[in-house]
């Protein structure tokens, strides 16, 4: 009668040690408990890329259990030499028409970066997603004037199916206008003005709400009897800066640029 070889404990402690490193190298890339019904999970070239390089790799998902399964699959190696392509591809999640987290994926060098580190990654995990879940996308560029222009905007591209997320215009200045300084003794350069200006600013608005600069055009350039300064910040600002006889002009309401993106396959 035949018995069954007797494992010893060693030789499982080692097949047990093997497992664990072999799982302990692949790393998942999305945590799934942050899913919901508002989640989409999209694979796609970056509007940059004209050429489209790799348009044919494009995925989306929007099923909560899918893309559940999916994040289970997408995992990453051991990390490697940091590196990304000109060209690359991204993997994100969105929720809420937000962009919320994104790996940024190198096709050719079999690579994915996130969070300054590049891991080892299998791309034909995205090839395989690209054929179930083919996707494109098209990205339009509007500017706004002010940030309540904007909101009233995206406030109706949600009620569009097809919407995806935007990239919101930053609206740190709400606008820009002009100071002519004689070049005196008192103002003999930029530097000179930037520094008489700072204090009657900052009796208006905080150090961080505006900013001072010269800028190198015709006027500036041509008349060397004068320095035209720029001040960026708020409308408020501009009403209330008072410098002896010098005139706050050319009041120039900041036009910012929003990104959309719509799903069109």
């Amino acid at each position: 009668m035949k018995t069954k070889p007797i494992l010893k404990p060693a030789f499982l402690i080692a097949t047990l040690t093997l497992s664990l490193s072999l799982s302990a190298q692949e790393h998942p890339m999305f945590d799934t408990l942050k899913v919901d019904n508002n989640t989409k999970l999209i694979g796609y070239y970056p509007s940059y890329d004209k050429a489209k390089t790799y348009q044919y790799l494009n995925f989306y998902l929007d099923n909560p259990a899918e893309i559940k399964t999916v994040m289970k699959e997408l995992t990453t190696g051991t990390e490697v030499q940091n590196a990304m392509e000109s060209s690359p591809f991204f993997i994100s999640i969105i929720q809420n028409y937000t962009l919320v987290e994104s790996w940024i994926v190198n096709p050719t060098l079999k690579s994915a970066l996130y969070d300054g580190h590049t891991y080892k990654f299998d791309i034909e995990k995205i090839k395989k997603l690209s054929k179930k879940y083919p996707f494109d996308y098209k990205m339009e560029r509007v500017t706004f004037s002010n940030k309540e222009e904007y909101e009233q905007y995206l406030a109706k591209q949600k009620s569009d199916t097809t919407f995806l997320f935007a990239y919101r215009p930053q609206f740190r200045y709400e606008g820009s206008f002009e100071i002519q300084f004689p070049n005196t003794g008192t103002f003999s350069s930029p530097k000179t003005i930037s520094d008489f200006l700072t204090p009657l600013i900052e009796k208006i608005v905080p150090e961080n709400e505006y900013r001072v600069g010269y800028i190198l055009d015709q006027k500036n350039i041509h008349d060397q009897n004068q320095f035209t300064m720029t001040i960026t910040g708020s409308k408020k600002l501009f009403d209330n800066l008072k410098v002896d006889n010098l005139k706050a002009e050319n009041w120039k309401p900041t036009v910012e640029e929003g990104s959309f993106f719509y799903k069109t396959k």
